[in-house]
């Protein structure tokens, strides 16, 4: 019982440092302050007004640079300004401000080409033109309402600053706080390899998984720790912390996921020892250590708890030794697994120790050198847009669609009064159609069909829960102090767990109604206009989806497989030239790393996204699934093969070990062919060290039992990519 409250209290710990809810609490300040300040003046419209305006200058503010940020929040400002003086002064006719809205819907979905933070920029365009539109008030003067709306936006800006300004690495600090919980959860999965009651391939599916997210939030830290670094920045001793942690943090999930073995047959051969059965204790261990450094991290503070590993590595290998000695066998792979979990608690102890500040902080500054090779720059540029005006591009025929779709739901926002007068009370917000909409309709199948389902479910259950809080609680202090708790609850969701945000969104929604228009029904009419409203919503997207240019995941198929692929050549030709004696620079090996991880994650992204599209779109799941798991082995073999090359820098490069490089090459190329109309443009081995005879033979087995193994990957990775490729559409 008082480990599963500590375990709650730990994970309660970290969420409330976690960079989820400080960005909730921060959109919850700034939207709160201008509310209360001009409430006290008796002035509530002003304050809302300049609070929604807040909410719309935070849809693009996500995690990143701060010059992005800081960029993209004066463009949303003026964004803001000129969307609200529009639809304030133009003279709009129906037919004029449907065209406007179309118009306006498609440009603004068309900014998704540079990236999502100018999709973000895209949707506060979108916000502003309906807020302006519905949330109107009779005392206030439309200009009046369009400056308040723009000063929230503004007074949202500088509240960012200001709070950068004051901590200028606390986003660093959560981002990379969150990689450590990651990496623990992924040793924690990684267990399940041990566990007889678990499925392997599950487990498999399982670890990609992590890794896909893990990968972005290291993407995440490599943008926000490199990408605007100083010499000055470097200089500072958080500064140093942090890249010493990142550094290391890289280290330890390059080694975990180097470590791969055929978790079949160690299970049948020694699934019945008690050595196995102390391997998950041990990853468990360390998974527990680093989610407790991860609140550490996320403070930037001394540990308050020392390493607990109390001697448990030391007894396993104790153990290694007596099955030995019992059996008269080797068990060289237990040892491996061993000394793998060896280097996981090193790296462990490495972070506490500079986190509790008692060695010197480690020279990191080369990690500077080549640093703009690591993430992309962004940039807005005419051609870049101008290559997605056609319809074969996603994003022309996605936003193409949200166009339409909202000149639908414009004109039923018009003729439902008309034609079902009983609902004229009901459409009084007509927003939340759009709103469903913007939030609902994705260039994917699949994510648009989670979001509708996400939005139906969390307002449902989230007007359940608005009406149950207004019934039951009576004191109007602790209605208010509920509403405030809703509140910083969806802004902590609305990002990162849509069905969460969408849920308290909608009861903080009705309370905040209640108290505003005093009405009777505690809000049950608004929330049968939210019901209908999202219904609808959903109801056109879903149909859009399927009848108005539709796009499927799968069909973009080929060009992920190309990138994974010529991702796994690039990888495995650096490490193999390094074998054989070329130059190659240590930048030009991490840049090729990351990118062969980066690409399995957007594989394995897109895997997941196909699996919700109709069974007729998707033909080969199943070998999509295996192309996965071989290309995420591959990866490994492959890492463990490089940490074997840096441990025995005296192994020569033999006649026997280059053919079966050309080999693995040379079947990766025809996979690549299948996919690609090019060919791929990598440099060849060079047998700059061919010394026949002069290694151990021990090594060079060892060498060549590790390139086979490879081989045998790529073999498979050939006939999986064959077999989709047969499946597949063009």
């Amino acid at each position: 019982m008082r480990e599963r409250i500590e375990k709650v209290w730990q994970k309660t710990r970290f969420f409330i440092n976690s960079q989820p809810f400080h960005e909730g609490l921060k959109i919850t300040i700034a939207v709160l302050i201008p509310v209360l300040i001009f409430t006290c003046f008796g002035q509530l419209h002003y304050g809302v007004t300049l609070g929604i305006g807040s909410i719309i200058a935070s849809t693009p503010d996500l995690v990143g640079p701060y010059r992005e940020r800081r960029k993209s929040l004066l463009i949303t400002v003026v964004v803001v300004f000129c969307m609200s003086m529009l639809t304030r002064i133009l003279p709009f006719s129906d037919l004029f401000l449907g065209l406007f809205i179309t118009f306006f819907s498609f440009a603004a979905c068309m900014l998704t080409v540079f990236g999502i933070r100018a999709m973000g920029i895209g949707a506060s365009c979108l916000l502003a033109l309906f807020f302006s539109l519905t949330l109107t008030h009779e005392s206030s003067h439309p200009i009046t309402e369009a400056l308040l709306l723009t000063a929230g936006a503004i007074w949202y800006m500088l509240f960012v600053l200001l709070v950068r300004y004051l901590r200028p690495y606390r986003v660093s600090q959560q981002v990379l706080a969150e990689c450590a919980y990651r990496i623990g959860l992924l040793l924690r999965v990684k267990a399940d390899f041990f566990d007889a009651t678990t499925a392997i391939a599950k487990t498999h599916k399982r670890v990609i998984q992590v890794n896909v997210i893990l990968n972005q939030r290291q993407e995440n830290v490599r943008e926000l720790l490199f990408s605007a670094a100083t010499e000055k920045q470097f200089a500072s001793d958080q500064y140093k912390q942090l890249t010493f942690i990142f550094a290391t943090l890289m280290e330890l999930f390059e080694r975990i996921n180097a470590s791969h073995h055929d978790y079949y047959q160690i299970r049948e051969k020694y699934g019945h020892t008690k050595v196995y059965q102390m391997v998950p204790d041990l990853l468990v261990s360390c998974a527990q250590e680093l989610e407790l450094l991860s609140t550490a991290i996320s403070l930037l503070k001394s540990p308050k708890y020392p390493i607990q590993f109390t001697g448990q590595w030391d007894k396993a290998y104790e153990e290694i030794v007596s099955l030995e000695n019992q059996e008269q066998s080797t068990t060289i792979v237990l040892k491996k697994i061993l000394v793998n979990i060896r280097y996981v608690m090193q790296k462990i102890r490495e972070i506490h120790r500079i986190l509790s500040k008692s060695g010197d902080v480690d020279d990191h500054s080369k990690l500077l050198l080549h640093k703009e090779r690591f993430f992309k720059q962004r940039t807005f540029s005419w051609p870049a847009l101008q290559a997605h005006l056609n319809i074969k591009s996603p994003i022309f025929r996605h936003s193409l669609r949200v166009a339409i779709v909202m000149l639908i739901a414009f004109v039923i926002t018009k003729a439902l009064p008309v034609y079902f007068p009983a609902y004229l009370a009901l459409t009084q917000h007509s927003f939340w159609i759009y709103i469903t909409i913007i939030v609902i309709l994705r260039p994917g199948f699949s994510l648009s069909k989670q979001r509708s389902i996400d939005r139906l479910k969390g307002s449902f259950l989230g007007g359940i829960l608005g009406l149950l809080s207004i019934y039951f609680i009576t004191n109007a202090f602790m209605l208010l102090a509920v509403m405030l708790v809703y509140m910083l609850l969806t802004f902590t969701f609305l990002r990162s767990k849509y069905v969460y945000g969408s849920f308290f969104l909608t009861a903080f929604f009705l309370i905040a109604y209640y108290f505003f228009t005093g009405v009777n029904d505690f809000g049950v009419l608004l929330l049968k206009e939210r019901l209908i409203d999202t219904v609808i919503g959903c109801v056109l997207s879903f149909l859009a989806f399927h009848l108005i240019l539709p796009t499927w995941e799968s069909d973009s198929v080929h060009i992920y497989l190309k990138k994974a692929i010529h991702a796994n050549l690039h990888f495995l030709s650096v490490s193999f030239r390094t074998f054989s004696g070329d130059g190659i620079d240590l930048a030009d090996y991490k840049f090729a790393r990351k990118e062969v991880y980066l690409s399995l994650a957007e594989l394995n992204a897109l895997n997941e996204r196909i699996v919700n599209e109709p069974s007729y779109q998707r033909p080969f799941t199943k070998e999509l699934n295996d192309f996965s798991i071989f290309t995420h082995q591959l990866i490994s073999y492959a890492m463990a093969f490089t940490n074997m090359l840096d441990h025995k820098s005296g192994l020569s490069f033999q006649d026997e070990h280059e053919r079966l490089m050309n080999k693995i090459l040379s079947k990766l190329k025809k996979s690549y062919a299948l996919f690609a109309t090019d060919t791929w443009d990598g440099m060849g081995l060079k047998s700059n060290r061919l010394k026949p005879g002069h290694d151990d033979v021990g090594e060079g087995i060892l060498v060549r039992e590790q390139l086979e193994l490879m081989l045998d990957l790529v073999e498979k990775l050939y006939h999986t990519s064959l077999d989709i490729s047969l499946l597949s559409k063009r």
